[in-house]
C-alpha cells in the first residue's frame, strides 16, 4: 500500500456491450462506484472502455455532490494508453503499479470490439493475475458476463486455491446469478469487500 488508510478498491473492466444488463450496465457501474465511496473505500480505475467513465461519473457525483470531499483523496484514475504500439512490458509495469495500490480488486464485464467482433478483454485476465499475485481480495462479478463470468467460475470452482477459508463462499456464488438485481449484486460485493 502507498500510505492510504482507507481500503482501496481497483475496478477492472471494459465493456463494448453490457450483455444481460443492457443499458442498465452503466447505472450498475455508477451505483457500485457511489456505494463503495459511501462505505469509505477509495477507488482506483484504469478507465477501461465502457466502464471507467461510469466509475468516474458515479464517484464524482458522490464525492462532490454528496460528501463534499476532494477527489484526489477518494478516486485515482490511470487511463490506459490507447496506442497499439505500447510495449507489452510497459503495459505490465503500468498495470502492476496501479493494482499494487489496492487491497481489493473487482472485475466487471470484460469484452471489447476487435476486428468487427465482440471479444474477450485479455487485459482483464492479466489484471486478475496481477491482483492475485499481489494478494488482493478478488471479486469477479460473474453476473456481468464475458471475462468476468469466466474468472468467477474459476474462483468458485477452485475456491480453496484462492482463499484460506470458505467463510464467503456463499457470497461469491451469488455474484454469478445473472438474474440477481443490480442492488443485490452491489450489496454482495460490499459484504465481501468489507469482510
Amino acid at each position: 500500500m502507498y500510505g492510504n488508510t482507507r481500503k482501496s478498491v481497483f475496478i477492472s473492466g471494459s465493456a463494448y456491450e453490457y450483455g444481460s444488463f443492457g443499458d442498465e450496465g452503466r447505472d450498475f457501474i455508477r451505483e457500485l462506484s457511489k456505494t463503495l465511496l459511501k462505505k469509505g473505500f477509495t477507488i482506483i480505475s484504469g478507465f477501461g472502455y465502457g466502464v471507467g467513465n461510469y466509475v468516474v461519473e458515479g464517484a464524482l457525483q458522490e464525492i462532490y455532490l454528496e460528501q463534499g470531499e476532494r477527489m484526489v483523496d477518494r478516486l485515482k484514475v490511470y487511463p490506459f494508453p490507447a496506442q497499439a504500439s505500447f510495449i507489452e512490458q510497459i503495459q505490465e509495469c503500468y498495470r502492476d503499479d496501479m493494482i499494487a495500490q489496492a487491497e481489493i480488486a473487482i472485475f466487471l464485464f470484460g469484452n471489447k470490439l476487435e476486428d468487427i467482433s465482440v471479444r474477450e478483454a485479455d487485459g482483464m485476465i492479466k489484471e486478475f493475475e496481477i491482483a492475485r499475485h499481489r494478494k488482493a481480495r478478488l471479486i469477479a462479478v460473474g453476473a456481468s458476463g464475458y471475462v468476468s463470468a469466466k474468472l468467477w467460475r474459476d474462483v468458485v470452482n477452485s475456491y480453496d486455491e484462492y482463499f484460506d477459508n470458505r467463510e464467503n463462499f456463499g457470497l461469491y456464488k451469488r455474484l454469478g446469478d445473472p438474474d440477481a438485481p443490480p442492488k443485490e449484486l452491489i450489496d454482495t460485493i460490499l459484504e465481501i469487500a468489507a469482510s
